[in-house]
């Protein structure tokens, strides 16, 4: 019983020294109950907090803006903060801020919205991304769907991979010579800037 106990506690320790070490990362929204998808993806490297807005003297590593409204995302468009807090000293400070487009507005209304200002709105969008501000995407996974990076026993590489690939900030992605690459997987590496690195023979190589 006694060393049972002494190994739970070493165990328990191990997870606070942990948790210590971990980062701070603040989500901006006005709903926390629907950031589950951002807990899942950070929580590992980052210990998550939720706020409406933020201050210098929180000093989050990095920043996640969720639920924006149609003029916060053209203020910071524009290079101004708003009241969300001093997102543009963040950026210019080299820190992580990111972006979740599919909780904008404007994509939740696509199929309403107008053409014109749908686009108003997502060169907005564009504008941060030219800011370096990072988007990060909703991981969907179809019933039945193999795991990314596998087909039928192929390698695959698809878009939902590649947006996980710029979210996590990388810029390579690991394939096979008989890795198979979708069409959108190609067009959103091109956009990224995303290079493939060829793995053979316990070997590396980067190609594009």
């Amino acid at each position: 019983m006694e060393e049972i106990i002494r190994k739970v506690l070493e165990e328990l320790k191990a997870l606070e020294e942990k948790n210590k070490m971990k980062k701070k990362m603040m989500v901006l929204s006005r709903d926390a109950a629907s950031c589950e998808n951002i807990i899942n993806r950070f929580s590992d490297a980052y210990d998550v907090l939720f706020a409406k807005s933020f201050r210098e003297e929180d000093a989050p590593d990095a920043l996640v803006l969720k639920d924006l409204t149609p003029d916060e995302l053209m203020l910071l468009a524009e290079g101004k903060n708003g009241c969300l807090g001093p997102v543009m000293e963040w950026l210019m400070a080299g820190k992580p801020v990111y972006l979740e487009p599919e909780s904008l507005a404007h994509v939740k209304n696509k199929e309403t919205c107008k053409k014109t200002l749908f686009d108003l709105y997502e060169n907005a969008v564009k504008t941060l991304k030219s800011y370096g501000v990072l988007l990060v995407y909703e991981e969907k996974r179809q019933k039945g769907a193999p795991e990314a990076g596998k087909s039928s026993g192929r390698n695959l590489v698809t878009e939902r991979e590649v947006k996980s690939t710029i979210t996590k900030g990388e810029k390579t992605i690991c394939v096979t010579k008989q890795t198979l690459i979708t069409p959108l997987a190609k067009d959103l590496m091109k956009e990224y800037g995303i290079c493939t690195v060829l793995k053979e023979g316990g070997k590396d190589h980067a190609d594009r």
